[in-house]
């Protein structure tokens, strides 16, 4: 087979993608809501497959009898831990056998790896190898998560609130934290700066530094819930040929939502990178 092995992977999913697609478009037709019950703009997971007619009652009747968690809440920590399993296999497979050329999977993984390196190296200079495995990771860890509701039968978890600002708090506690470390008592000036008007500006800086994992997790909370609920919307209005062959209306917003989470992937990694190189310091520093 010819092509590289992101060019496999890229129309390896896009298929999946599509025959997907019309497999959820026609069990809905076969299946609608009844008029008499609210339709939710949500695609069903592989969870509410084994609920039959009412998947909703199914996933909420089988609960945690620790946390008392119903399966339905359970769905997005379950997709996360799916994709840190991909992540962590991936990683494995590509660097089982280095070798000095490298080729297929071990080639693409040193491609995203130099790429993430010189995109944070810009805002980080000599401190990136310190940070990028944090970054690096938050990144990925991101993306695959964004990427994760394309695929049929599969949701993102970043339409979760709660998983969003799971991410920026620790983001916000590190940056903080490493600005306390390598700053010292320094790291506090900036929010009395200038200190002749220290009673108006430290209320200002507090307010907006507590309001930094908000924004964080607001923001990439919005954008993949709107995506969600707009491909949705999209696969429950798909018209139907002779009665059984849908008609994909859904795909363009599909495509556009890979280029979205992408975005918001990559918003979310710069914003944290910023944040942390203005705690450390990096710009104005040039030792190690």
């Amino acid at each position: 087979m010819k092509g590289s092995l992101g060019s496999k992977i890229t129309s390896g999913l896009a298929w999946i993608v599509v025959i997907g697609s019309f497999v959820l478009s026609y069990q809905m037709s076969k299946n609608p809501t009844p008029a008499s019950e609210p339709q939710e703009l949500e695609l069903p997971s592989i969870f509410h497959l084994f609920g039959g007619a009412h998947p909703k009652e199914f996933l909420e009747h089988y609960r945690d009898p620790f946390l008392g968690i119903s399966l339905e809440e359970w769905i997005p920590t379950i997709m996360c831990i799916l994709v840190g399993f991909v992540l962590i296999s991936f990683s494995l497979w590509a660097t089982r056998r280095m070798e000095k050329i490298p080729r297929g999977s071990q080639a693409f993984a040193e491609i995203l790896v130099e790429g993430l390196y010189n995109f944070l190296g810009e805002m980080l200079g000599p401190y990136t190898r310190r940070y990028f495995g944090f970054l690096g990771t938050l990144f990925l860890y991101i993306l695959l998560m964004n990427l994760m509701g394309l695929i049929p039968l599969l949701h993102s978890p970043t339409n979760r609130i709660n998983v969003t600002l799971s991410m920026a708090l620790p983001v916000f506690v590190f940056y903080n934290f490493e600005g306390i470390r390598i700053r010292g008592l320094k790291y506090f000036k900036h929010f009395i700066d200038p200190l002749f008007m220290a009673p108006l500006m430290l209320p200002i800086h507090l307010i907006g530094e507590l309001v930094r994992p908000i924004s964080l997790s607001v923001r990439l909370f919005g954008n993949l819930t709107g995506e969600d609920l707009t491909i949705a919307l999209l696969v429950i209005m798909t018209p139907f040929l002779f009665g059984f062959i849908p008609v994909p209306v859904h795909l363009i917003m599909v495509f556009m939502a890979l280029l979205f989470s992408t975005i918001q992937a990559t918003i979310f990694t710069l914003l944290s990178t910023i944040y942390l190189s203005e705690a450390i310091g990096a710009q104005g520093d040039d030792h190690h």
